[in-house]
């Protein structure tokens, strides 16, 4: 009798156990519901990329922090020490929608730049999201980054085809800045001319298939020239751009082709 006693009491403190142990946690059900659309984005330096970031905070918003990674480590210059408190949604607001807008940076290419995205609810509960930013040189840095030598200025429609630039312009060096600012270092020689026009602008359209340089007169600053030409290529190492000229008043055709080559310095 003893002996059953012992037996059946260890089969009840093995119930018990079994049933204590796996009785499970209640779920929380207030915990922040957020969406990112799209998580990753990809663009090329100088241009936009947005995402939109949404959620339902069932215990109201307390909080919304977004941090920045370089490489995976804290990029200091965002915020406050890597860091922005986002104060655009009113505190115990219960859904949102938040727009986010980023411009790509040169200094940020082919590096690995992450936004992380947390909200913080009124009873200390938080949910997070991360978008993920990949940056592409794009034209514009390209052409901005160094100097540029012309190496050949063909003339495409002549019969046949023939080479244009002149020795004295052998040792041009054009230079396009970031801020869509230029300026061209004649070289030792020089040409008869050099110097009588000024160029002062240029541009890259955003399809990257036409390049705009702006020069004006010395002699009549507001006498302003723009001229056209098309991106045949463009590479860190060679730019080739193509431009139709009218040179009917020296004889010649309305519709000139040249083609100008110029390589990195």
């Amino acid at each position: 009798m003893k002996k059953s006693l012992i037996i059946l009491t260890a089969v009840s403190l093995c119930t018990s156990v079994l049933f204590f142990g796996c009785k499970k946690d209640k779920p929380e059900t207030d915990l922040p519901v957020l969406k990112l659309t799209p998580e990753n984005v990809s663009g090329k330096s100088g241009f936009n990329v947005s995402t939109v970031l949404s959620g339902t905070v069932q215990n109201g918003v307390k909080n919304f922090y977004i941090s920045k990674t370089i490489n995976l480590k804290i990029d200091s210059s965002w915020g406050t020490n890597g860091i922005l408190k986002v104060t655009t949604i009113a505190d115990g607001q219960n859904t949102f929608e938040y727009p986010f807008s980023y411009t790509l940076q040169d200094n940020e290419v082919d590096k690995l730049v992450g936004f992380n995205y947390r909200i913080e609810d009124a009873k200390g509960k938080a949910a997070e999201k991360d978008l993920t930013v990949n940056t592409i040189a794009s034209g514009a840095q390209i052409i901005a980054s160094h100097p540029w030598k012309i190496s050949s200025n063909l003339w495409e429609t002549a019969t046949p085809p023939e080479e244009s630039l002149q020795e004295c312009g052998k040792d041009d060096i054009w230079t396009f800045n970031r801020d869509s600012t230029m300026s061209v270092n004649y070289g030792a020689s020089g040409c008869l001319f050099d110097g009588f026009n000024i160029f002062s602008k240029w541009t890259l359209s955003e399809d990257e298939k036409t390049f705009t340089r702006t020069y004006y007169s010395i002699f009549n600053p507001a006498n302003v020239t723009t001229e056209v030409y098309k991106v045949i290529s463009l590479t860190k190492d060679r730019m080739v751009l193509e431009i139709t000229l009218d040179l009917s008043v020296f004889g010649l055709g309305e519709e000139e082709l040249f083609k100008y080559t110029y390589d990195a310095y």
